[in-house]
């Protein structure tokens, strides 16, 4: 049932400290892309004679590549390389040693873990400013908004009940499709320069993006709903069958809304593999982007021509 005084209890526990931090790290994510654009990859695309009209959309794959990779980098290590924990080889004890009721609010967090969610957490308040006054918009920028904005509430909700460890699941199955969705869009971008056709980079845009769609599914349609929501749902029943679960119902049900999303831009990808598959297009592009070039403008956040 639905307990008011815990949900009051757990606005309470959110630290200044810990918004501040976020938005340090979102701003710090904001200034370095910035220098990013104009320092390396601006004179990047220069050298390397990219196309015009991939000139708009380079600078954005290019910082998304760096940055989740270190991300994801991260993940891989405090999920996985450092030994502490076992979430990904045993998700049914992720919540054994969970401690329910008001008591759960006052658990520490591992700092290792709790760094990942600082720099998690500002990297998606950085990815709003992004896709609002940064990116070029798409047919599915304002999916990306809801995708961000659930993130943070997911992100956030999962810090302060303490299902931080799930939550860093979470955060290992997630990052690395989007790396390879991002070096997929930069070979697209360097097949087309210095005014001719590059054949090596066409190769690696579709073995990218082969591997990338075999990502998706393995990690965010096969192993999510096995690892996490499984765990979400099962996991608590049965070491904690007896106890009050505070809000874990709630939490499902946003873990669920992501898992729709994930289904949603599967179709974008399916939608592209078939187009190629039929002969209705040559090669690989991002299916989500408009057809004629468009980008955001900066004071009313709509659309205009270029």
């Amino acid at each position: 049932p639905f307990d008011f005084t815990f949900v009051l209890s757990m606005i309470q526990s959110v630290k200044l400290i810990d918004i501040f931090t976020v938005f340090c790290v979102a701003f710090l994510f904001t200034g370095l892309r910035s220098l990013m654009t104009r320092f390396v990859s601006v004179p990047l695309a220069n050298a390397l004679q990219v196309a015009a009209e991939h000139r708009p959309k380079w600078p954005e794959s290019v910082w998304k590549l760096l940055i989740y990779s270190g991300l994801w980098l991260q993940s891989l290590y405090v999920v996985v390389l450092c030994g502490k924990y076992d979430f990904l080889q045993n998700p049914l004890d992720i919540f054994k040693d969970c401690v329910f009721g008001d008591a759960q609010l006052k658990q520490a967090v591992p700092s290792d873990i709790y760094w990942m969610y600082m720099l998690q957490l500002g990297f998606y308040v950085h990815s709003i400013i992004g896709t609002l006054y940064m990116d070029m918009w798409r047919k599915d920028s304002v999916m990306m908004l809801l995708h961000h904005g659930l993130t943070i509430f997911l992100l956030e909700f999962s810090f302060l009940v303490r299902y931080h460890k799930i939550g860093a699941l979470v955060l290992l199955l997630h990052d690395l499709s989007d790396i390879l969705l991002e070096f997929t869009k930069v070979q697209v971008y360097l097949k087309d320069r210095a005014k001719q056709q590059w054949q090596l980079n066409e190769w690696m845009a579709n073995i990218g993006f082969v591997i990338f769609s075999i990502s998706w599914a393995w990690f965010r349609l096969y192993w999510y709903p096995l690892k996490v929501l499984y765990t979400s749902t099962w996991g608590i029943y049965i070491h904690h069958r007896h106890n009050d679960h505070k809000l874990v119902l709630f939490f499902n049900c946003m873990l669920i809304a992501l898992q729709m999303l994930h289904i949603y831009w599967f179709y974008f990808i399916i939608l592209l593999l078939i187009r190629v598959a039929t002969g209705r297009q040559s090669e690989i592009e991002d299916t989500r982007e408009f057809e004629e070039e468009t980008t955001k403008n900066a004071n009313n956040g709509r659309p205009h021509d270029d």
